[in-house]
Formats: structure tokens, C-alpha cells, sequence
């Protein structure tokens, strides 16, 4: 889903490499809390907010011993957290202002992700029975991704070494810890969350199973790598986000959801569009998600007027 993006900021990315190099050093593992969907009354999803205030109710361990003991709950979901980083996060989070204008949301690749939206995620991906998936929360781990690669055996040998080895070299040199965009990739079937928003690790995850159901998931995926092609993918996981959100409820209320999956989808489809004209050797790509955007915050608008 980066790779426009990468096309218009891939320069400005050389400068910081250096400093996201040493990042994957002491990844923090946690389990999920408890979620609301075991309540048969709960009416939305609810977890606790992973902030530093002390009162988190996940079970984290690191390298230096646990983070916190206060729950001792284990998921099926394997969660792994990137270690912080200041410096790095702040530029992170500036390079991400474009993205959180057009979506109209600060939390959108802010790098600070909640334990409510990650739990969310993970109810999501429990649910649906993907609980093979990996979930990387603002974490750069290009040699453990680079494992997920070799042994998924969801995707044949012929797609993995070819197209898989060019979308880990995407996540290697232009890392989601500084760039954003929350992605799942289906070649290493991994989600890598750095919005403290639900709804895209929803959507994302939503792609996951969809990959899930292929019976040829690396052709698949590959095909929706193509222009114009892979919004049959965007399309089908923003309809099945909204409608989990409807169903189960979410931290944030339904209009702040649809508002962010339909911008978010607008720019997927203004991209693409934008992508395949020039003006004056100048691709139109980031033009058409700016307007993709706008049309996806008007079509969210007048949804809600109805």
C-alpha cells in the first residue's frame, strides 16, 4: 500500500536510514487483555489503553524482564511491540502530517499505539480464525520478517523468492517505523500497526483474510500489487471493517469509522488513477490521493446525513 508513498518521500528516506538501522534491538511481546467480546452484552470493544500511566492490563515481557505484571492474560495473537524511540518516532510522527491531514486524524502514524487499538485488532483477527497472523506494533524487524518469508507455506516457493523478496526490501530500506502506513503483507503474513487509529489495522487485517480464503494466495497477492487491480482488495476490506464495526462496535464511535475507511479508501483509488497520468514528466499519484481523500471524507459525510 506504501509504494506510492515511497515514490514521492524515497529520497528524504536515504537521510534517515541511518537512524532507524539500530532500532529492532529489544522487541517487547505482549498479550492481549481481555476482550469485551466475551461479554454477550458488551455493545463495543474495549481494552486498555497502552499509554504510560501505569495501568496497562498486558502481560509485557522484554529482554530486561517484565514491563508490567498487572494481568498475567495470554492471547492467541502473537503481538510484538518495537522498542521506543524519541528521536526516531518524532520524525516518524512528522513525516506522517501529510497522512494525518488528508485522513483529518493526529493519531494517524503517530507511532504511539494504544493497547485498545491493538487488542482491537487482534479481537478482529481471533474472530476470524487468523490467529497464525503476526502483529508488529511500530516495530522495524527485518531479519524476523525476513524468517516469516521463508517459512510461510501459505505462498509458493515461485512468489516468495520473487515478488516476497522485493516487498521485504520495500520494509528493509523504507521502514514503516519512519514511514507509516499500516500494512499487512501477505508474503510474510505479518500486520504492522503505526496509527493508533483501529480502523486501519481493521482493514488491514481484513485483507489478511481475505489471503486467508485464495486458494493460490501468492498469485493473488501478487496480482493485487498491480495498479487499478489491488483496489478489489481495498474495496472488499473496508466493506468487511465496516461492517465488523457495525457488528461489534469499536473505541471509536461508527461515523469516525466510516470517515477514516472511506478517506483512507478514497486515496487508494486516487492514487492508483492519479498514477497512470504525467504532467510534465510529474506523476499525479499524490494529487489523486489528496483528492481521493477529500471525496472520501464527502461520500462518509453525506452516508451520515442518511
Amino acid at each position: 500500500m506504501r509504494l506510492n508513498w515511497i515514490a514521492t518521500t524515497g529520497l528524504l528516506a536515504v537521510v534517515f536510514l541511518s537512524g532507524c538501522a539500530a532500532l529492532p534491538a529489544t522487541p517487547i511481546r505482549m498479550g492481549r487483555p481481555q476482550s469485551a467480546l466475551s461479554s454477550q452484552n458488551a455493545s463495543s470493544i474495549s481494552s486498555p489503553a497502552m499509554s504510560g500511566s501505569g495501568h496497562d492490563q498486558f502481560s509485557a515481557v522484554s529482554s530486561n524482564g517484565p514491563v508490567n505484571q498487572e494481568s498475567s492474560c495470554s492471547s492467541p495473537i502473537d503481538a510484538e511491540f518495537g522498542r521506543q524511540s524519541a528521536v526516531v518516532d518524532a520524525v516518524g510522527n512528522v513525516i506522517g502530517i501529510p497522512r494525518k491531514i488528508l485522513l483529518w486524524d493526529r493519531r494517524a502514524d503517530n507511532h504511539r499505539v494504544s493497547g485498545t487499538t491493538v487488542g482491537e485488532v487482534s479481537d478482529y483477527l481471533i474472530m476470524n480464525g487468523l490467529t497464525d497472523v503476526k502483529v508488529r506494533v511500530n516495530q522495524y524487524a527485518p531479519m524476523d520478517e525476513w524468517r516469516r518469508l521463508v517459512h510461510n507455506r501459505r505462498i509458493a516457493p515461485g512468489w516468495k523468492y520473487t515478488v516476497g523478496v522485493l516487498k521485504h526490501l520495500e520494509y528493509s530500506i523504507f521502514p514503516g517505523r519512519i514511514w507509516g502506513g499500516d500494512e499487512y503483507n501477505p508474503f510474510t503474513n505479518s500486520v504492522s500497526l503505526y496509527s493508533d487509529i483501529p480502523s486501519p489495522g481493521l482493514a488491514e487485517s481484513a485483507y489478511a483474510k481475505n489471503i486467508h480464503s485464495q486458494s493460490y494466495p501468492g498469485t493473488y497477492a501478487t496480482a493485487q500489487l498491480l495498479p487499478i487491480i489491488g483496489l478489489q482488495h481495498e474495496s472488499l476490506a473496508t466493506d468487511d471493517a465496516m461492517s465488523y464495526v457495525q457488528t461489534f462496535g469499536s473505541s471509536d464511535d461508527l461515523s469516525a469509522t466510516r470517515r477514516i475507511l472511506y478517506a483512507r479508501y478514497g486515496m487508494e483509488v486516487g492514487s492508483n488513477l492519479g498514477g497512470l497520468f504525467h504532467v510534465q514528466g510529474v506523476q499525479l499519484g499524490g494529487v489523486g490521493q489528496a483528492i481521493g481523500a477529500a471525496g472520501g471524507h464527502v461520500a462518509a459525510g453525506m452516508q451520515q446525513d442518511h
